[in-house]
């Protein structure tokens, strides 16, 4: 199962993310991480493909924003009842946004092939915002 990312800059991302709205099913007493999957636009980098996590008890908050933009970035997000896939990713950041703890994971598998992102430019993403990064 081949999982993406979507991407805007960490903090347009988690803005977009925690302002808008989606159903995502799975209801019930999942505890665990929930994620969102797309294709953005980040500023500088291009189209990447992003995966944000965020714990299951945010999930209302977190389904507005994982919505949020979706014909602006470019596809249909996907949420799912488990944390975002570590394989091929340029990096991580951590944040608080909305009230809650969430991870931004970029992909190098989406990144514009006229951009070629790096996990250089994830972690000054991530410093710009203020969060803490995690190394692929």
């Amino acid at each position: 199962m081949l999982l993406h990312a979507r991407t805007i800059g960490v903090l347009g991302l988690a803005a977009a993310l925690t302002a808008s709205g989606a159903a995502c099913g799975g209801g019930g007493r999942y505890t665990g991480l929930i994620s969102c999957t797309r294709s953005a636009n980040v500023q500088g980098l291009g189209i990447l493909e992003a995966c944000e996590e965020a714990p299951a008890s945010a999930r209302s908050q977190f389904q507005q924003g994982c919505t949020a933009a979706t014909t602006a970035d470019g596809g249909s997000p996907t949420i799912a009842d488990a944390p975002c896939p570590r394989v091929d990713t340029l990096g991580g950041c951590q944040i608080t946004s909305g009230g809650f703890e969430e991870s931004f994971w970029y992909y190098a598998a989406g990144a514009d092939g006229e951009v070629g992102a790096m996990p250089s430019d994830i972690q000054r993403l991530c410093a710009a915002s203020g969060g803490t990064y995690f190394a692929p």
